[in-house]
């Protein structure tokens, strides 16, 4: 158990090791007519190369701490990557994203929408993805 729990330390660390998020803030908005708990915080490559892009999870927990809601999102320049309709993958090719430079801090966001999320009582966030710029 103690080795397996170890693995999953080191699996979690590896997966951000490039970035971290410096700080985050969550409040309830409303507009539009509707209702959302956004996310908003900042981030910083903390690799010695430029990233493609940072992709954070954020996970909307229960007073148990279970997570009931999950959505993912990006680091500002490569916010696009969250719109359904926009290719990705070629955006990438193309080189249309701006990466994000050693050192270099930007602002993330992500929301859950109140009528589409369960009741939740704190979130966390985690980094998930920092690819290099090949």
């Amino acid at each position: 158990m103690r080795a397996a729990l170890l693995v999953l330390t080191l699996v979690r660390a590896a997966a951000g090791a490039d970035a971290a998020v410096l700080e985050h803030k969550g409040r309830w908005e409303s507009g539009y007519g509707s209702t959302w708990y956004n996310v908003v915080g900042r981030l910083r490559n903390t690799s010695d190369h430029a990233l493609r892009f940072v992709k954070l999870r954020i996970d909307a927990l229960d007073a148990k701490g279970k997570v009931v809601a999950t959505t993912e999102t990006y680091n500002e320049s490569a916010e696009v990557l969250t719109v359904p309709e926009a290719d990705g993958a070629a955006l990438l090719k193309a080189g249309k994203l701006k990466p994000l430079a050693a050192g270099a801090e930007e602002r993330f966001r992500g929301s859950f929408l109140k009528d589409e999320t369960p009741a939740f009582t704190d979130y966390k966030v985690t980094i998930v993805e920092t690819p290099v710029v090949p």
